[in-house]
C-alpha cells in the first residue's frame, strides 16, 4: 500500500488535537503508538517506523515534537533519514508545533510531498464559516437561511467547540431552524459582546445586566468589557454608514475585512438607527470610559448605572 503520513503544523494546540482526532477516524486504525520525538530521539523514532506488524493491523503512529519540520530543530532527529521511509502498514502522523514546516530543506520537501499536511491556525472571522460548512456537510445537517450566519456569529472559533454544537444539533434533526440554532447554541465570551450589543440596541436591560455580570464573573475588568462593547458599536456605526452610501453585503465584507455572519448581525442592528444616533451612543460611551478611568466613579457601579439609564435617555 501507499505510504499514509500526515503533517500537522501550526502553534493552534486545540485545533491540532480535533484534526488528530479526524484523521483518527477517518484511518480507523486499530492501535496508537505514541512516540515523542524530542524525547525519545531519533534511534526509537526510525524503530518505531520500520517495524513490521505481525498482526496484519492497523497502527496509528503518532510522532509528537516533530520540530525537525521545522526550522528549529531541537530534537536531534535527522530529517533525512526520516524522508527515506514509506511505511506501508501503518499511518505516520507527525505533529510539529511551529508556525510552518521548513520546506527549503530537501528531505523535509520530500517529506511533505509524500504527506499530507494540515495547517493548525486557529480559526478566524474569515475562515470559520468555510469550517462550519464543511462539518455541517460531514454531519448531514442543514439549516434555515440565516441560521447558519447566526450559529457563525455566535458559536465562536474552537474548531472542537463548534463540531461538538453541530453533533449535538445533528441528533436533534438534520435539518435545523432558527429557533433550534438559537437555543441549541453554546455562545462563546467573545460573541456575548453581540449579544450584549444586541440587548444595549433592544433597550432589554435586564438582559443586559445579566450579560455583564456574566462577564465580571469570568474576572473580565468593566474598562475591557467598555471597550469591547464601543467597538462592537463602532463597528455597527461603519456598517450604517455603508448601507447609506448604498453598498451591498460583499463590499462591506471586503471594506471592513469582516465575516458574512458579521455583516449580517451588524445590517440588523444598523437598520433600526440613524447614523447619529450610534455616533451619540459612542460619545456616551467614552463619556463613562473616561470618568471610569480618571477614578471619578467606582467602576462597577457606573457600569450598572449606566445599563439603569439605558432607554431614559436616547441610547
Amino acid at each position: 500500500g501507499a505510504a499514509m503520513m500526515y503533517i500537522l503544523v501550526g502553534e493552534d494546540e486545540a485545533r491540532m488535537q480535533y484534526k488528530l482526532e479526524k484523521i483518527r477516524e477517518k484511518e480507523k486504525c486499530e492501535e496508537t503508538v505514541r512516540i515523542d520525538a524530542k524525547a525519545d530521539g531519533e534511534a526509537a523514532l526510525l524503530f518505531e517506523m520500520d517495524t513490521m506488524n505481525l498482526f496484519g493491523t492497523k497502527t496509528l503512529l503518532i510522532v509528537d515534537n516533530a520540530s525537525f519540520l521545522g526550522a528549529k530543530n531541537d530534537s536531534g532527529v535527522d530529517p533525512a533519514k526520516v524522508a527515506e521511509r514509506k511505511p506501508d502498514d501503518k499511518v505516520v502522523v507527525f505533529l510539529c508545533h511551529s508556525k510552518k514546516i521548513d520546506t527549503r530543506k530537501k528531505a523535509i520537501k520530500t517529506l511533505a510531498t509524500n504527506s499530507t499536511v494540515i495547517e493548525c491556525i486557529g480559526l478566524t472571522e474569515k475562515t470559520q464559516p468555510a469550517e462550519v460548512r464543511e462539518m455541517m456537510k460531514e454531519k448531514g445537517i442543514t439549516m434555515d437561511p440565516g441560521a447558519f450566519e447566526w450559529f457563525c456569529a455566535h458559536a465562536g472559533y474552537s474548531s472542537s467547540n463548534l463540531s461538538m454544537q453541530l453533533d449535538k444539533m445533528a441528533l436533534y434533526s438534520n435539518h435545523l431552524s432558527m429557533g433550534d440554532v438559537k437555543a441549541m447554541t453554546t455562545v462563546e465570551p467573545a460573541t456575548n459582546v453581540f449579544k450584549m450589543t444586541d440587548a444595549l440596541f433592544e433597550k432589554d436591560k435586564v438582559r443586559l445586566l445579566g450579560l455583564y455580570r456574566n462577564f465580571r464573573r469570568q474576572n473580565m475588568e468593566p474598562i475591557a468589557i467598555l471597550a469591547l462593547l464601543a467597538s462592537q458599536i463602532r463597528f455597527v456605526y461603519q456598517v450604517r454608514v455603508l448601507m447609506d452610501e448604498g453598498r451591498s453585503q460583499n463590499d462591506m465584507m471586503k471594506i471592513l475585512n469582516a465575516s458574512f455572519g458579521r455583516i449580517w448581525n451588524s445590517m440588523r442592528n444598523a437598520r433600526r438607527f440613524r447614523a447619529d444616533q450610534l455616533l451619540d451612543d459612542l460619545a456616551w460611551l467614552s463619556r463613562l470610559d473616561e470618568s471610569m478611568k480618571s477614578g471619578r466613579i467606582d467602576k462597577d457601579a457606573g457600569f450598572e448605572n449606566f445599563i439603569l439609564q439605558v432607554g431614559a435617555q436616547e441610547i
